[in-house]
């Protein structure tokens, strides 16, 4: 019967969420735009939501078929302040997962994630 056995539970290999893959499309991006960028509270909004487009674009063309990808893009001004950030999610183990990395200058920070859940 032609179409049986499509039905995929798990990612081939090749297109399994890699999150050293992601946190290099993360790094390229990000290090692109905010290089030699001064922090301004108008632009935060405006900036974060194209930064966070721009990496889910990459992160997509990077193969990872199937996955729904959800991108956080936190960016503040550099005052030499602690930032902490945590998450939660609930998923498979064996198919889901995430990417991170955090970009510092002497003005401003930027933390993003990456996560990938894997449609069934």
């Amino acid at each position: 019967m032609e179409g049986s056995g499509t039905y995929l539970i798990r990612p081939p290999h090749q297109h399994k969420f890699k999150p050293a893959v992601v946190k290099e499309c993360i790094r390229e991006v990000v290090r692109e735009r905010l290089s030699g960028m001064w922090y301004d509270p108008e632009e935060v909004s405006k900036l974060s939501q194209s930064l966070a487009e721009s990496i889910k674009d990459k992160v997509k063309n990077a193969g990872f078929d199937r996955y729904k990808l959800v991108v956080q893009v936190v960016l503040g001004e550099q005052r030499g302040q602690g930032v902490k950030m945590s998450s939660r999610c609930l998923w498979d183990a064996d198919t889901d997962n995430y990417a991170e990395d955090v970009f510092m200058s002497d003005n401003l920070f930027c933390a993003v994630a990456v996560f990938g859940i894997y449609y069934y």
